[in-house]
């Protein structure tokens, strides 16, 4: 019976703040427009393309991140993987489906390069993260007349906009990092790394390999998440001057917030699916109150920086509740003592 109420517990503090998003947009919209978050199925086929290239950005990040790695390269290996991806897709006539698998293996291939030469050489991850940017972005760039891909009116690429599809790969995602993450050997070590790096490669653990494989899991989930971005827009141009970075920042929230909800489902690959949840009904909220795209990014970035002074200082806080707990136990001892 403890353990019944603790597992829905812990489902109420997962689903809590996409729930509370979604709520207050709801009551908010109606108010104002009269139409809610979602209204038809056009608009359950926009929150999952968007929810797909939030959700698998947010975990390229974290792949890094979550070892104490600041991965700038990210959002260019997903420009190279779906550029060069996409573009030999369109020529061979492979669809959808080849695109996306061809992208995931040549953003993999890039992820896995930075991760080779990081620890090679011991170039600061941040450091490293631009110099890469800039040689991928170059390369992307000069691919296809600096055309980018277009896959707008082409045929075979319909399943990338199919809702079935997208759901289907969501769940699949999910499934296959909560296994990698949280059941495999890799995550197991990746654990013990995070906890004490020293004490990690102490106990024999290859600190060094294991690098090597956040960074190739970062490249294939960014990739996953251009393919997505790419079919809901139609095309993706190639950027240049470290314009690939916008897609790692527009993506650092639904992270930091979803890492935050799987403190309380243990599972932080399912926390980071509804941190991505929670942006993207906040941003579809936004939209129906006519809320412009620059004044959408600001309130997305204030919320940012709120969260991470909060999330920076809730030791303090949590400390000086304590302290004001004894103080008042102390005072109320001392009167005791006087009466």
């Amino acid at each position: 019976m403890r353990t019944w109420k603790k597992g829905v517990c812990t489902v109420l503090k997962t689903i809590a703040i996409p729930l509370i998003v979604w709520i207050f947009f709801e009551i908010a919209d109606r108010a104002v427009t009269g139409m809610g978050v979602i209204n038809t199925s056009a608009d359950v086929k926009m929150l999952l393309r968007n929810l797909i290239s939030s959700y698998a950005f947010a975990m390229a990040i974290n792949a890094n991140l979550g070892a104490g790695r600041m991965d700038l390269s990210v959002g260019s290996q997903m420009y190279v993987g779906v550029i060069f991806g996409g573009t030999l897709a369109v020529n061979f006539g492979l669809g959808g489906m080849g695109m996306l698998v061809l992208s995931m293996i040549l953003g993999g291939l890039c992820g896995m390069l930075v991760g080779i030469i990081f620890v090679n050489f011991r170039i600061l991850p941040m450091i490293l993260g631009i110099g890469m940017t800039l040689v991928f972005e170059c390369l992307s760039f000069g691919v296809n007349n600096q055309q980018g891909v277009t896959i707008y009116g082409k045929g075979g690429f319909e399943v990338l906009s199919d809702v079935t599809f997208v759901t289907g790969v969501i769940l699949v995602l999910l499934l296959l990092a909560t296994i990698i993450y949280e059941y495999s050997v890799y995550g197991y070590k990746l654990k013990a790394i995070q906890g004490n790096q020293g004490l990690a490669h102490n106990s024999g653990i290859n600190i060094y390999l294991n690098c090597i494989v956040c960074y190739l899991l970062a490249g294939i989930m960014a990739s996953l998440a251009g393919v997505f971005e790419t079919a809901f827009k139609g095309s993706l141009p190639p950027v240049l001057g470290m314009g690939s970075n916008s897609v790692v920042f527009n993506n650092f929230f639904p992270m930091m917030l979803g890492a935050w909800i799987g403190t309380f489902s243990h599972n932080q690959t399912l926390g980071i699916l509804m941190g991505s949840l929670s942006v993207r009904i906040m941003m579809i909220g936004m939209s129906r109150l006519h809320v412009g795209t620059t004044t959408q990014n600001i309130i997305v970035y204030v919320l940012l920086l709120l969260f991470v002074i909060f999330n920076t200082n809730k030791g303090k806080i949590a400390y000086n509740r304590l302290k004001r707990k004894r103080i008042a136990e102390a005072k109320r001892m001392r009167m005791s003592g006087a009466v």
